[in-house]
């Protein structure tokens, strides 16, 4: 008979007698606790010995196991069948619930450090977004300061053509060069020489006239 291990899996106390006397259960045992298997905790162990090759056939019934240690006593075989089904289908829920806890823990710490990262670090994520409106407040500021300066140009030179044009016909008009144009322009007492509307000396047309000098009239005779 095999020898009880120290550090055990099974209860063997709590089961029938004919389990002490099951060496696959000793072996499975032996197989998955220290100092054959390493350190771990009690979920490992459990796993470890639900899944021992030489245990498998009490998934599907009670033969294949123990049948030469429980000869004749179909009761006890049945009674460790059960408890082996019982206890490996524990062993499974809460393999399966630590794993999820242990998934959902790094997930959350994943999440909370990516969370945190972003956070401290916002403008390494939206630098393009912070050059594009820079752009577009140069460009705003660009666009309105050209707009006042050739406002206040073309204000000083209808200011100026307005100065030159003065006292002209309807069917004359003053050009950007300061010439006359217009219907009216050829014909009219104005020509395109220089004058009132050009720099330099006036021209004949506008040179003054000599003021003419009136005459005395002398009484010589009575009549």
């Amino acid at each position: 008979m095999a020898q009880q291990p120290v550090t055990t899996v099974v209860p063997f106390s709590s089961l029938p007698s004919c389990a002490v006397r099951c060496g696959p259960l000793y072996d499975a045992n032996g197989a998955c606790v220290p100092p054959v298997a390493a350190q771990a905790d009690e979920n490992t162990y459990d796993s470890c010995f639900c899944a021992y090759n030489s245990l498998q056939p009490f998934k599907q019934g009670t033969s294949g196991v123990c049948d030469s240690a429980c000869t004749g006593d179909n009761a006890g075989l049945s009674s460790i069948q059960g408890w082996f089904t019982s206890f490996c289908n524990r062993a499974a829920a809460a393999t399966t619930t630590t794993s999820t806890s242990a998934t959902s823990s790094s997930t959350g710490a994943a999440d909370s450090s990516s969370s945190q990262a972003g956070n401290g670090d916002w403008l390494s994520t939206h630098w393009k977004w912070v050059i594009m409106i820079v752009i577009i407040v140069v460009g705003i500021i660009g666009i309105w300061v050209g707009a006042c300066i050739w406002r206040r140009k073309y204000l000083k030179k209808k200011d100026r053509m307005y100065e030159l044009g003065k006292g002209l016909p309807s069917n004359v008009a003053v050009n950007t060069q300061g010439n006359l144009v217009g219907p009216g322009a050829r014909d009219s007492q104005y020509s395109n020489n220089q004058g009132m509307f050009m720099s330099g000396s006036g021209g004949a047309a506008y040179s003054e006239k000599p003021k003419k000098e009136r005459k005395k009239w002398t009484v010589t005779h009575r009549t």
